[in-house]
């Protein structure tokens, strides 16, 4: 009686597991196809650099297990990883926890099997660990001995994925408290770096949640867009996370290869100025959606004009960033970027559909 009671377990497991994973797929696929017209907007602008930018990635894991030379720089690779890893686990929580059918699956499992199964396709999608586990798998036992930081990094990986599950909040809080410790000049050991990540991480988990939304009155457009932008926080999360990424590539790049700096600059500012301006995107279905309001409220004019504002303001704190980045520029090439933000923001508004998943 006992082995078929088991049996049955096996099979309903197996059952459970089979849905949980065709449906990962179909959420999968239609993720993929609100990304085709980015994607395809991408590979216009960049489509040349697109290798560069893999190989990019490897060379950033590459400084982060040799940094015992340079140990704040390779913490500050490693955090930026674990952003850019973040941001991408975000983007594809709902097919991993299949969230839209969450509380039918509560209905005929316990909360033990959907962790389990949450967890398992956390595995599958983290990317960023998986490259990580190669290149760990191919360091020799003489590499490990002179970097076991790396393992705490891979440790850090996986927790990093179940907080973005399960508490978003304690992540965003502990990447708050990791940035400043990154950016503090202090000389500790790349292991330091790590285990104070996983310290302040922790110390994230255990503050309380504070929800800013609630607090914020709207009794302006400014305050609209702000309201706006902290209640949809997510389309100012993954634009700043590429950013940083744009900054911290272009920085190695400068100084490794100066003289290649016009190609790196050009690159760069094409990425910044397309990023910056597909907020546009989300800022012009808001638009279209309140419009009839404002139009009520003798407020037309002016809120179609506000509309630009939060992407403008984006392009201009980036473009600070990065003139402080590089020093000097060009200004024709600056020039040029101020057009192509225009022009873009131009696109936006004229072509909404095509990034109707940004919002």
């Amino acid at each position: 009686m006992s082995g078929r009671t088991t049996k049955q377990i096996i099979d309903q497991y197996r059952a459970f597991m089979n849905y949980r994973y065709h449906a990962y797929l179909t959420e999968l696929k239609q993720l993929f196809l609100q990304l085709k017209n980015f994607g395809l907007l991408f590979l216009m602008v960049l489509g040349s650099a697109t290798l560069g930018m893999i190989l990019l990635l490897f060379l950033g894991l590459g400084k982060i297990i040799d940094s015992s030379d340079a140990p704040q720089y390779g913490a500050q690779m490693a955090w930026l990883y674990l952003v850019l890893q973040s941001v991408m686990l975000s983007a594809m929580k709902p097919a991993i926890k299949n969230s839209q059918q969450r509380l039918f699956q509560r209905t005929i499992v316990g909360s033990w099997w959907l962790n389990v199964m949450d967890i398992k396709l956390l595995l599958l999608s983290n990317g960023w660990l998986i490259v990580s586990a190669v290149i760990a798998f191919d360091l020799t036992f003489t590499q490990w001995l002179k970097a076991p930081h790396f393992i705490l990094f891979m440790i850090l990986q996986f927790s990093l994925g179940v907080l973005c599950l399960y508490k978003p909040k304690a992540l965003l809080y502990g990447f708050v408290l990791t940035a400043a410790l990154v950016l503090i000049p202090i000389n500790i050991k790349p292991l330091a770096y790590h285990g104070s990540f996983a310290f302040l991480f922790l110390l994230g988990v255990l503050i309380p949640a504070f929800n800013m939304a609630k607090r914020l009155s709207v009794n302006s457009l400014m305050g609209f867009w702000l309201a706006f932008l902290i209640n949809h926080s997510w389309v100012l999360v993954w634009r700043v996370s590429l950013l940083l990424c744009v900054f911290m590539a272009s920085a190695t790049l400068l100084s490794e290869r100066t003289d290649l700096a016009s190609i790196f600059t050009i690159l760069a500012l094409s990425f910044i100025v397309l990023v910056t301006s597909s907020l546009q995107f989300d800022c012009g279905n808001i638009f279209t959606h309140y419009r009839l309001f404002f139009n009520t409220c003798d407020q037309q004019r002016i809120f179609y004009i506000s509309q630009f504002v939060p992407s403008i303001v984006l392009f201009i704190i980036t473009m600070i960033f990065y003139m402080l980045i590089v020093g000097q520029m060009s200004f024709l090439l600056l020039l040029a970027t101020v057009i192509g933000c225009v022009l873009q923001l131009f696109f936006a508004q004229k072509n909404q559909r095509i990034m109707r998943w940004f919002g």
